[in-house]
């Protein structure tokens, strides 16, 4: 069969991922916008990997696999069967695994299910919609694979972007893929058109936001965004001369938010000490650790880690109310002015009182910026916008507002 005969053909999007696979590095991150080809791109590519090799494990992997049936599985098949390679292997419907004639396989697996991919160890990762995973079993699969390729719409912030290095990631754009159907350019077109006036200027929030996004690959903003911070370079956070204060979001499984926070003219200054869940420090703890803190009292972590984090023992801390014995066991170790205050006011008055003062956070810290980029409203089952927040990506707000309200409390901040 004749290339120029094939419905699959290569497109300048494939070229640009093939070229940045050259690289050196564990992890490759293409960003995209609708219509760039990133996902057939990246199958093309897999499957010319494959069938050139001998005995390579792949795996693709999705959130869900029943919806990975319906889009990336179908694509795959008919790619296969496009460039007439599927008669070269076999397919397992029952399984999802393509299994070639040189003993290369490629797998779909949906870490919806139970413990899925845990375990495994693979030549090649695909992570399909990366910013549907929760970051937990992306490492689980990821830590036991030669290379990761994710790749997802940028609607916003999230882990992903974290794993981004100078030789590692690629943004593509409708305009990479030649072959996208002219409706669908027109489609996209008309983005632009409704976000912005011919001179630049938006004239529709909500479209200019569609245009960054799925026109020209960027990251956007969440609809229903509640907070809008801005950032402040660490050494300038350092020479601000006021009192230091903390609030502390507690979390054994979830992340426990540590802040530090300044309060100067007007502005709160927010820096993050930490994010991580107990259970991923005590993950990382060397034995040496795990004993000294197992001859502290009950609790013992949390007098380790504020120890190890230079937390002053006469500074103001403020905490999440529902772990009333760590409070004991930080007041027991020195730190005397840790209180509880958590449950003291309502949702909906934390918002309010966080916006309408001026916060601004460290650059350093990543994720106070993902969650104040994050935190959302939720919406009903017609897509109406309701009063109350998404229960996500508060965790670290959650620690700021326990410190605003002790500022207040105090009478540091006068007016809400």
């Amino acid at each position: 069969m004749q290339k120029n005969s094939f419905k699959y053909k290569p497109t300048t999007a494939l070229y640009k991922i093939k070229a940045l696979l050259k690289n050196i590095s564990r992890v490759f991150v293409v960003q995209g916008g609708q219509g760039a080809g990133k996902t057939i791109s990246v199958l093309m590519l897999i499957i010319d990997y494959a069938y050139r090799n001998e005995g390579k494990k792949i795996s693709v992997v999705s959130d869900e696999l029943s919806k990975m049936k319906r889009t990336v599985v179908r694509d795959f098949l008919n790619i296969l069967k496009d460039w007439n390679i599927y008669e070269r292997g076999t397919w397992n419907k029952t399984e999802n695994i393509f299994t070639l004639h040189n003993g290369s396989f490629i797998e779909f697996l949906g870490l919806d299910m139970h413990d899925v991919g845990k375990g495994m160890r693979r030549d090649l990762v695909y992570f399909n919609e990366a910013n549907k995973l929760k970051l937990e079993a992306y490492r689980q699969v990821a830590s036991r694979s030669k290379i990761n390729v994710i790749d997802f719409n940028p609607d916003s912030l999230f882990w992903g972007h974290d794993l981004i290095t100078d030789e590692n990631f690629i943004q593509l754009d409708f305009r990479d893929n030649e072959y996208l159907p002219k409706e669908e350019v027109q489609s996209i077109l008309e983005y632009k058109d409704k976000g912005y006036a011919p001179d630049g200027t938006i004239i529709n929030d909500y479209w200019a936001n569609i245009w960054r996004v799925y026109g020209l690959g960027e990251v956007g903003s969440v609809e229903g965004r509640i907070y809008n911070w801005k950032s402040i370079d660490y050494r300038d956070y350092l020479n601000i001369n006021s009192e230091t204060y903390f609030g502390v979001d507690w979390g054994a499984v979830d992340p426990f938010a540590v802040i530090e926070a300044k309060y100067n003219d007007g502005t709160l200054y927010v820096h993050e000490i930490n994010y991580e869940s107990e259970n991923e420090i005590r993950r990382k703890l060397s034995s040496t650790q795990q004993t000294q803190i197992n001859g502290l009292e009950s609790d013992g972590l949390v007098s380790y880690l504020f120890q190890k984090w230079n937390i002053p023992k006469n500074k103001n801390i403020v905490a999440d109310s529902n772990r009333p014995n760590k409070i004991i066991t930080l007041r027991n170790a020195g730190w005397e002015r840790i209180y509880a205050i958590g449950a003291k006011s309502r949702l909906l008055d934390r918002i309010n009182t966080l916006q309408s003062i001026n916060i601004v956070y460290t650059n350093t810290s990543k994720n106070i910026e993902f969650e104040q980029r994050n935190y959302s409203y939720a919406k009903d089952k017609f897509g109406n916008t309701l009063e109350t927040p998404i229960d996500a990506n508060n965790h670290t707000i959650d620690a700021i507002a326990y410190i605003v309200q002790d500022l207040f409390n105090q009478g540091v901040i006068k007016i809400i």
